[in-house]
């Protein structure tokens, strides 16, 4: 082989090995979560393993906690300069965030709203659980569990999420439909500030000494709740009813040994597939349905042990 021939191949290697990883790139999809926690990891572990098969990249970012709503703006333009296509969010602020979410719509950039609906549609799609429905489900729950005229208190989440104030409000709705008098308090919130839920739940209790069951709308909360009842030996004395995600030990050894009479379960892993299945179907100009609704579960002692229930434990 004469030079000028050896030297002509070696510029044609070198030239695949400089375009290959450009022609093979794929879309760019960011996700922008509420916060770093167990929720939240399984919905971007849901996400990135349809963006893997699916040939995308998927860039996600998430500030520490919910009440970091800026961060979530600064994400969100981050994200937007950075050339992605497509863009799942989760808003922790369903008014806060309506105007950054517009303009990279404006700007051209395809966004899913997962979880939390924005307080003005400015997107094409929203991937999440029908939150009110959940709410309803968990209220007439409780309302089973007591009288009517008895206390019931709702242990709410934050004053920022919109996806709990559904929640919450659903329940709220159905406890008054199922059961008359009864004595309803709302005022306590398990806050976005990590270790303040277990003082709130104390303080709930202090608060309300009658109080014959608790309604927990968000997985802090819920968990904090659990919790106190344990110390404080009230476990099925007070009735107890929260919201979380697939299933852990501890809420199903709560819901065996009756410290807990039901677990309403998201599932965030499916809600984050579905998202980026969405956000590239938009990306390739497909239609896709402007509402795509995730399932819940709702877990007692009763269906503990169903195979389909048992499939949502994680360690």
């Amino acid at each position: 082989m004469n030079t000028s021939m050896w030297m002509k191949r070696v510029v044609a290697v070198a030239v695949v090995l400089v375009v290959a990883p450009v022609m093979q790139a794929g879309p760019k999809v960011g996700m922008v979560l509420k916060a770093r926690s167990g929720f939240w990891d399984a919905a971007e572990k849901g996400g990135r393993g349809v963006a893997e098969t699916l040939g995308a990249e998927l860039v996600a970012k998430a500030p520490q906690s919910e009440s970091e709503i800026g961060a979530q703006v600064q994400m969100l333009a981050s994200l937007v300069e950075q050339g992605c296509e497509a863009i799942v969010i989760a808003p922790s602020s369903k008014d806060t965030l309506v105007d950054p979410v517009a303009s990279a719509v404006a700007r051209g950039v395809k966004v899913v709203i997962i979880d939390t609906q924005l307080a003005r549609e400015v997107a094409p799609v929203y991937v999440g659980t029908d939150q009110l429905e959940a709410g309803r489900a968990a209220g007439r729950l409780v309302a089973s569990l007591v009288a009517d005229g008895d206390t019931v208190c709702l242990f709410r989440h934050n004053q920022t999420s919109g996806a709990t104030e559904q929640r919450e409000n659903g329940a709220l709705e159905a406890l008054r439909t199922a059961r008359e008098g009864l004595v309803l308090h709302g005022s306590i919130y398990a806050s976005t500030e990590k270790g303040m839920e277990t003082a709130r739940a104390n303080h709930l209790l202090n608060q309300d000494p009658n109080v014959k069951a608790v309604l927990a709308s968000g997985t802090p909360g819920t968990m904090a709740m659990l919790h106190v009842l344990r110390d404080r030996g009230l476990g099925g004395k007070v009735r107890f009813v929260g919201f979380g995600y697939n299933l852990n030990r501890p809420v199903a050894d709560a819901l065996e040994q009756g410290v807990m009479d039901g677990w309403i379960a998201q599932l965030p892993g499916r809600m984050g597939e579905e998202a980026v299945k969405a956000a590239m179907a938009l990306i390739q100009g497909e239609a896709v349905e402007s509402v795509v609704t995730i399932p819940f579960q709702v877990i007692t002692k009763e269906n503990l042990r169903d195979p389909a229930v048992q499939a949502l434990m994680f360690p």
